[in-house]
């Protein structure tokens, strides 16, 4: 394992003498200490947040973010272990975020856990593979129990049960126990890191845009620090980034002719992408990955503190668009081009997302009804080889072209 590790090690090595720490280096840190230390290491999905592990001092790896950090310094990275997937069998349509999991899982790459948490949730794709994972593995897996409709009677609380359920797990299979007391702390310093989250969503809405792309900060907390000093201080400094070009008349293009709703998440090989569409006139005032609506968790009991981590969990980005319900995307979707005054929708779909991808005409015809340009392209967040960066550059640019001539 040492060995197999190199990749993340050095991410660690780069990013370790940040003064303060970062949440990556916090995260990442903790995650190589636990291998070298034989310590227990439970894998989680980025849907299911981490506060239960931070408050139980259990280290914590969110799947599909161990991937995403490797692409820092080697972009083949992710691609090694897809085509590993490919070879053991693993069908090409899963999607790409979960067959790196799978592949990294067999070519010893990523740490082996001593269990498995996950909610059923946003997709098959997640559920399957965390299913894989355990099997290759040979450790316990619990999975949440996830209601297709809160709105029904009974399902709040089936909810909160399956979440209690998961925190009895991680205590059998970690030798910790919770603290509720340190749990609420927890929750009360990810209520800090939320609210400075939707305070930056709120101000991306001011038109001309004073910061362009994706605000990562909020949803990369929720995936490996939700609840941790370090986690709450990166998104404040970005809040702290945007206020200070907002006092000071700024804005992230001297003229923003166009402004684009990304609704999906961010490519995360093509981190350039996104400046490219600012060279051309046009500002990402709203990606999907950061779209987090929710109000504080009440911490003044027990009870009411699981009811409010759990119905929380179910407005995760992705979470609460690829449930199931498709009026919950197109709803979102039409809410985020008019709060967040989009001129345009692009959807650089990942092919795996058969959620989102079946919905392409019901996306089409709410879009054409209200007048809103769409660009719909296939592109996969993990894997360059399905379009690559020129050819999105490309589509982009003249999709762009012709809603700026309107």
């Amino acid at each position: 394992m040492e060995d197999n590790l190199k990749i993340h090690r050095s991410v660690y090595d780069l990013i370790k003498g940040a003064t303060p720490p970062g949440l990556l280096a916090r995260w990442l840190g903790g995650v190589i200490n636990a291998v070298d230390e034989g310590k227990p290491i439970v894998y989680h999905p980025f849907t299911t947040y981490n506060e239960i592990m931070v408050a139980m001092d259990v280290v914590s790896l969110c799947c599909e973010a161990w991937d995403i950090v490797g692409l820092q310094v080697d972009q083949d990275h992710a691609i090694r272990s897809v085509d590993a997937a490919h070879e053991a069998g693993i069908p090409p349509e899963l999607c790409s975020f979960d067959k790196a999991i799978i592949g990294s899982i067999l070519r010893g790459t990523i740490p082996k856990p001593a269990a498995i948490v996950q909610a059923g949730m946003p997709c098959q794709n997640a559920y399957i593979t965390c299913q894989a994972a355990a099997a290759l593995t040979g450790v316990p897996l619990f999975v949440c129990d996830t209601p297709y409709d809160l709105d029904e009677d009974g399902a709040l609380d089936h909810w909160v049960n399956q979440y209690k359920g998961m925190i009895a797990f991680v205590e059998e299979h970690t030798g910790k126990k919770m603290d509720y007391d340190r749990l609420k702390e927890v929750v009360e310093e990810s209520n800090r890191c939320v609210e400075y989250w939707l305070e930056a969503a709120e101000l991306m809405k001011l038109k001309p845009a004073p910061r362009s792309g994706p605000l990562s900060q909020g949803t990369l907390a929720g995936m490996m620090s939700f609840g941790t000093p370090e986690g709450t201080a990166g998104m404040k400094a970005l809040l702290d980034e945007i206020k200070d070009k907002v006092a000071k008349g700024e804005t992230a293009i001297p003229e923003e002719k166009a402004r684009v709703i990304w609704f999906h998440f961010q490519v995360f090989w093509d981190n350039p992408l996104m400046g490219f569409i600012n060279e051309l006139g046009a500002t990402v005032p709203y990606v999907l990955f950061d779209d987090f609506r929710v109000e504080p968790v009440d911490t003044s009991s027990t009870e009411r503190m699981l009811r409010g981590m759990a119905r929380r969990a179910l407005q995760s980005p992705m979470g609460k668009v690829g449930c199931g319900k498709v009026e919950i995307l197109l709803d979102d979707m039409l809410y985020a081009a008019e709060q967040w005054k989009g001129d345009c929708i692009i959807i650089g779909a990942n092919p795996g997302c058969k959620w989102f991808t079946g919905a392409y005409g019901l996306i089409r015809d709410a879009c054409r009804e209200r007048g809103i340009p769409l660009m719909l392209y296939d592109v996969d967040l993990v894997d360059r080889r399905v379009t690559s960066a020129e050819e999105s550059r490309t589509r982009v640019e003249q999709f762009l072209t012709t809603v700026m001539d309107r």
